[in-house]
């Protein structure tokens, strides 16, 4: 049977683990993740905007350019030309619309990967986070229920019965020691 001191001492390592582990249980790392992974998809998709549009930039001018020089040369050109134009002016109108559903279609699919990637990576950390609480929470209930039985352990060493004082007779050791001097003067 364990004495009291032992069970103070188990109970004072029990407290301390206690303490340790709820200073444990921090999810600001797992904040931070999700915090950076956030802004890293933000940033990706700036990116990706910031790219289309100074493409769209670059086409427009591309464009204006190529335009203006078809213009010039109508001009210059006599009508037997005029049917020849149209058709140039719609293979152009054409070509530009599948450029435009092209890059569309582009910039939809990678900021899908973006989206998707990230989210991903989101879901991880928040199944991490859960999972640290959740075993956060099985130990402390489990450091729980030892203090519980340790404080019944001390409750029941403490209320023991104390031992009795112990006692001598002291009559005999007086008796032994002493003469009868009432037997001795009678008979002299």
């Amino acid at each position: 049977m364990m004495d009291v001191s032992a069970l103070v001492s188990q109970m004072h390592d029990t407290l301390s683990t206690i303490h340790s582990t709820i200073a444990s249980l921090d999810t600001s790392q797992h904040d931070a993740k999700l915090d950076e992974l956030e802004q890293k998809r933000e940033s990706a998709i700036r990116g990706l905007l910031a790219a289309f549009a100074a493409e769209n930039e670059s086409l427009s001018q591309k464009r204006k350019t190529e335009r203006d020089e078809i213009a010039e040369r109508r001009r210059r050109e006599d009508e037997e030309r005029e049917k020849r134009r149209r058709l140039e002016d719609e293979e152009l109108a054409q070509r530009d619309r599948h450029e435009d559903e092209e890059r569309d279609g582009s910039l939809k699919d990678k900021t899908k990967d973006v989206e998707e990637e990230t989210e991903e990576q989101m879901v991880q950390v928040e199944e991490e986070a859960k999972k640290m609480l959740e075993e956060g929470r099985a130990k402390l209930s489990a450091l729980e229920e030892r203090r519980r039985e340790l404080n019944r352990l001390i409750d029941e060493r403490l209320q023991m019965p104390l031992p009795t004082a112990p006692t001598r007779a002291r009559r005999g050791l007086r008796t032994g020691l002493m003469p009868a001097p009432a037997v001795a003067a009678q008979s002299s």
